[in-house]
């Protein structure tokens, strides 16, 4: 195991049990925030809301001492999650955590940190692999200049996904428009629990080395979900989807949501999805969806 200068023995730390149970307002909110469908999400949450799961117990590992004091700016690198159950509204579920492996880097710390949702059964529901990007000092990847902010409810094309059948393989579904103001981030901060400064405090973005205010990640993950999972009646439509985080997207800037059908057979279909924009990517995925008869 490799010690990181600064965070003790923080590998191998666990966080929670959290115990929550999957709320109609907090999905309603949840939904509504991502740009979601709101006509599909009555029953069960969409896939997407692993980012605010996520969150039940990610909270406690950011305000954990060494790691706040470790942190000036903290980057989502990658995302895995891979659901293994379809969660329903009212389900009261379990969320655990652990640092799995923690490495260091020119300066920057590279935490492994890994999460299992289960629900009264002891059955997983969710598995969830995250790797954070840390810096005390110099925030990893340099400084961005400063930018100017746009008004408060700014921003373009934010489309709805609509249900639409799988292409055949190579051939992509229509593109879905995404953009957010910065009220919109607000909205989803406190829809998945993510208050992380950077997304809403445009000083201390700044300070954090990003320009301004950005973005959550998992926001844009959410809309990399959003054709895949509208192709799909199942309550369960994603089986598991990798996610790499790789440049910042700002309020009022417009991306685009591009997803193509990459393989498939009896009983697994592979898509890659994109945000992109003007800037290039923000958001790349691989996401696995089933495709036999199978419930879930």
């Amino acid at each position: 195991m490799e010690v990181v200068t600064g965070l003790g023995n923080l590998a191998g730390r666990t966080y929670g049990p959290s115990r929550f149970r999957v709320s109609r307002a907090q999905v309603a909110a949840f939904v509504a925030a991502s740009g979601d469908d709101p006509e599909r999400w009555h029953t069960h949450a969409p896939p997407s809301f692993a980012g605010a799961v996520l969150f039940k117990v990610a909270t406690s590992f950011l305000r954990d001492p060494e790691v706040a004091s470790h942190a000036r700016l903290l980057i989502h690198g990658e995302q895995t999650f891979t659901w293994r159950r379809p969660w329903r509204i009212g389900d009261a579920l379990t969320i655990s955590a652990r640092v799995d492996r923690l490495r260091e880097r020119a300066g920057t710390a590279f935490v492994n940190f890994g999460a299992e949702v289960a629900d009264s059964a002891d059955r997983t529901v969710l598995s969830s692999r995250s790797l954070f990007l840390m810096s005390p000092e110099t925030p990893p990847g340099g400084t961005a200049a400063e930018r100017s902010e746009p008004s408060a409810e700014a921003r373009r094309a934010n489309a709805v996904p609509r249900a639409e059948s799988l292409p055949a393989v190579g051939e992509s579904l229509t593109p879905l428009a995404k953009s957010v103001s910065r009220t919109d981030l607000v909205r989803y901060a406190a829809a998945s629990e993510d208050f992380n400064p950077v997304h809403w405090d445009h000083i201390r973005a700044v300070e954090s080395g990003v320009g301004g205010v950005i973005c959550h990640g998992l926001l844009m993950a959410a809309w990399a979900t959003q054709p895949a999972a509208a192709s799909s009646s199942r309550p369960r439509p994603l089986a598991r989807a990798r996610f790499r985080f790789r440049r910042p997207l700002y309020p009022d800037q417009a991306a685009l949501v591009t997803t193509t059908v990459k393989s498939r057979d009896e009983r697994r279909t592979v898509l890659n999805s994109r945000v992109s924009s003007e800037a290039g990517d923000h958001v790349s995925a691989s996401i696995e969806m089933q495709t036999d008869d199978g419930g879930g």
